[in-house]
């Protein structure tokens, strides 16, 4: 916190506050948000665009005039090896929009066109795009890499509570793009069950000639991104499927290879296949509205307005609004993980990589007085019981704060005071007062007990470092200790 005099309108002190945050984002968030670190006036930084180390929902064209082609050379450029190979990367690629920083690493090649192999490769941007004086050393831009490691999707405001796909989501705001009746209306409502069922099991794709495929044969689950694998064919393969998978390594930066395609037809004639876990991000924009609260859609440059118009192309085989209010639900439901994952059997539905995902519930609270536990407690608690998230309570107590996290294993909830006895759901309850209720908060797996009752994670919980004058704020300082 920085403490400024007013009449000299200058910085006279800095005092430090707690940071609970791992070191691994203590020392590479600095490379993202750090104006004077990283930009040759002190003005900008990787931040700028992708804020939050998320987007800004703009289009930037950063192609170089002077630049060289580059060489695709990548090791997984379509789905069945090197039957169509992905040409080089012409230095003038033409408007991008943003993408986000969630869960990219261990996902290589970057950018859209797949043209980076890895973070390392972003450096030179320090110095070419925000005017540094020079690039990260190699200590600071493996710092980044391990603070971007970090990062997860956050919990998806459209799946249910227990992190379930929804099998009726209303989606105000989506319109029929025209194509199976009035441009302009309003979708159903979306089933994303059938939404998921028609993008794993419809053929919905026939843009290649003679072969008919997935949604999810080139957007893998859980992510929407390329397999890492290769599917040569093979007629003695086992189980009839024809083919055999081939998993590609990981090069020697530890960077993947997953799919590019030089099928799709876009401006740029390699692309990755990207993700789709943020695509809820980015709507806003359809041209069948006179009013729209953005002005970027979908695919690279945003070209296409709206879900609903991608899922439409005439190139999908659907049969009605239904269908595209169905997969419209699946896509804005998309990210949160815990959807099947692919197999090496056969090329239809290939293994794709894990994603960082957060549960659905982390997030959601009740603020109650004492009382019967409502049913949306009883479902957050079993939540917790069942190990998908943690619950912590905070409230007041005989006019001390107090917290609680919930041990999974003995179904009691622990106190931030170690003598105390756990206590039951209902005993908790009991100890709130209309006029001090408690706050019940479902927070990520793992992390309940910094988040309820020992903030430094010293092993002694927040109100027994203040009973015995320590300070829970600061891991060296320890009841017993000078």
């Amino acid at each position: 916190m920085s403490v400024v005099d007013l009449v000299l309108s200058a910085e006279v002190a800095r005092v430090p506050l707690f940071d609970p945050t791992p070191p691994a984002i203590q020392a590479g968030r600095r490379a993202l948000y750090d104006t004077h670190a990283t930009s040759g006036l002190g003005h900008v930084a990787c931040a700028s665009c992708h804020v939050d180390a998320r987007m800004d929902r703009l289009a930037w064209d950063l192609g170089d005039p002077s630049g060289a082609m580059a060489p695709a050379g990548h090791l997984n450029c379509s789905l069945v090896g090197a039957l169509i190979p992905c040409p080089d990367f012409h230095p003038m690629k033409g408007p991008m929009t943003t993408q986000t920083l969630q869960d990219i690493v261990g996902h290589e090649p970057l950018h859209w066109r797949g043209d980076r192999d890895g973070l390392e490769a972003f450096n030179p941007a320090f110095v070419g795009l925000q005017g540094a004086d020079a690039p990260l050393d190699p200590a600071e831009m493996q710092a980044f890499e391990d603070f971007l490691a970090s990062l997860h999707h956050p919990p998806n405001p459209f799946r249910n509570l227990d992190n379930s796909l929804p099998t009726s989501l209303a989606l105000p705001g989506h319109f029929s793009p025209g194509r199976f009746g009035p441009a302009g209306q309003p979708l159903p409502d979306g089933d994303a069950v059938r939404g998921l069922a028609l993008y794993r099991e419809g053929f919905l794709d026939g843009s290649t000639p003679g072969l008919q495929v997935q949604c999810v044969t080139c957007h893998t689950l859980p992510t929407g991104l390329g397999t890492d694998h290769r599917f040569r064919l093979n007629l003695l393969a086992p189980a009839a499927s024809g083919y055999d998978p081939e998993p590609l390594p990981p090069g020697p930066l530890g960077e993947r290879h997953l799919m590019l395609v030089s099928v799709d037809g876009s401006t740029n004639v390699s692309m990755k296949v990207p993700q789709l876990a943020n695509l809820y991000e980015k709507t806003g924009f359809d041209l069948t509205q006179t009013e729209n609260r953005a002005g970027f859609g979908f695919l690279h440059d945003g070209s296409v307005d709206s879900l609903a118009r991608f899922v439409a192309e005439p190139v999908f085989d659907l049969d009605s609004d239904q269908d595209v209010a169905d997969l419209v639900a699946f896509m804005l439901a998309f990210s949160g993980g815990d959807l099947p994952a692919g197999t090496p059997v056969g090329p239809f539905e290939p293994p794709g990589p894990p994603g960082r995902h957060t549960h659905a519930g982390v997030g959601a609270q009740l603020t109650l007085g004492a009382g019967a536990e409502p049913p949306r407690l009883a479902q957050m608690r079993a939540l917790a019981e069942a190990g998908a998230v943690d619950l912590v309570v905070h409230g007041v107590v005989l006019g001390e704060p107090r917290g609680w996290v919930l041990d999974r294993v003995q179904g009691l909830f622990l106190s931030d005071r170690d003598a105390e006895a756990p206590l039951t759901a209902a005993a908790l309850r009991a100890l709130a007062t209309p006029a001090t209720p408690f706050t019940w908060l479902l927070v990520p797996e793992g992390l309940g007990v910094r988040l309820g009752i020992d903030r430094d994670e010293d092993g002694f919980g927040d109100r027994t470092e203040l009973d015995q004058g320590s300070d829970p704020l600061r891991q060296s300082s320890v009841p017993g200790a000078p």
